[in-house]
């Protein structure tokens, strides 16, 4: 009799929400259904909060550290007496030193105005060329990587690979590292930044944009133009790679280039079409020249020459131009070169 009065057993609070011994089959589907989706929502959220504020948090607060040591060193230098120099016993810039005792690989700076871009430059060696492609300067994974000179430039002006230096960085949906570089494909966007500050440990640098172009990798869009040139043969031949980068600009600047001239290429992924580029080609301030542009003479380029792979997909016609600087100069066609 005393099994009939038995109190039954409280089930746990716990079985709410977890299958139970005595649940029917409705029920245990029911709460399956429910700890799936949760785990899923959990995963989820914590993979985005991972991806869009704990991780670039952390790639802004590295950011911060090395941009403090740079431009205090850098507002030293600009305080220095005429007795001080702003280089060591090894033709370094010593604004650089602090930065190279975190990494002997960071070989630069870039600074945009009115941009995040604001980013120490390093560069790997040609064993391992694309190094920090997905490495920070502490040589940390990250997605965002680093921006990085191509492993074959030298930043010594007197050797023939500084001639045109190549600097690569991923263009992130967020805008950090190279992704303002997708603005300039706005000519109002060109004219508020025709200019940067590009500095290396042996030199610094203000450099004026002559051009902004889209280029493929992909063959099946046409043959690809090799703008990942370094050094070149003759003067003839430097001022043709600037005529083609010229023909393929969206706009006419209005910037003047010489033969004389360093000139630097800023290389990122862009979207129109896969495996697309957007390329910043610039040119070293001349020593004496106004760092500033005239940008009121910028205007769209009326015969852009796009990839072959552009007009397929986008329609319009391919323009006709004159296949090197050497014809073009010789009908007159050529508006940039610079005085001598």
């Amino acid at each position: 009799m005393a099994g009939k009065y038995a109190k039954k057993r409280k089930r746990p609070w716990i079985a709410a929400v977890l299958p139970w011994k005595g649940d029917k089959a409705g029920e245990a589907i029911r709460k399956i259904v429910f700890l799936v989706a949760l785990i899923t929502f959990l995963v989820t959220g914590g993979i985005l909060l991972w991806e869009m504020v704990i991780q670039p948090a952390m790639v802004d607060n590295k950011a911060n550290y090395v941009q403090q040591i740079y431009h205090a060193d850098d507002n030293k230098n600009n305080t220095a007496t005429s007795e001080d120099s702003e280089y060591d016993e090894n033709g370094n810039l010593k604004k650089f030193v602090e930065l190279q005792k975190i990494n002997p690989d960071i070989k630069g700076w870039i600074r945009m105005t009115d941009t995040v871009i604001d980013y120490p430059i390093l560069q790997s060696s040609e064993d391992n060329p694309e190094y920090y492609l997905y490495l920070d300067y502490e040589k940390n994974h990250s997605k965002y990587g680093s921006l990085f000179f191509d492993a074959r430039n030298s930043i010594n002006l007197e050797d023939p690979s500084s001639k045109s230096l190549i600097l690569y960085g991923h263009s992130m949906n967020d805008g950090r590292m190279f992704g303002s570089l997708l603005n300039y494909g706005s000519l109002d966007y060109y004219k508020e930044h025709p200019t940067f500050e590009m500095d290396t440990v042996k030199y610094n640098g203000d450099w004026k944009i002559f051009s902004v172009f889209k280029t493929n990798t992909l063959s099946s869009q046409g043959e690809p133009f090799n703008y990942l040139r370094t050094s070149f043969s003759s003067d003839s031949d430097f001022l043709n790679f600037v005529y083609q980068m010229e023909i393929r600009s969206l706009f006419d600047t209005g910037v003047d280039v010489s033969a004389d001239d360093q000139i630097v290429l800023l290389s990122t992924c862009s979207y129109e079409m896969d495996g697309f580029r957007t390329v910043i080609a610039a040119r070293k301030v001349r020593e004496g020249e106004d760092t500033t542009v005239d940008t009121s003479k910028a205007v769209w380029n009326p015969t852009v020459l796009y990839p072959d792979g552009w007009y397929s997909a986008k329609g319009g016609t391919k323009p006709q131009h004159l296949a090197t600087f050497e014809e073009a100069l010789a009908q007159g066609k050529i508006n940039w070169l610079a005085e001598e």
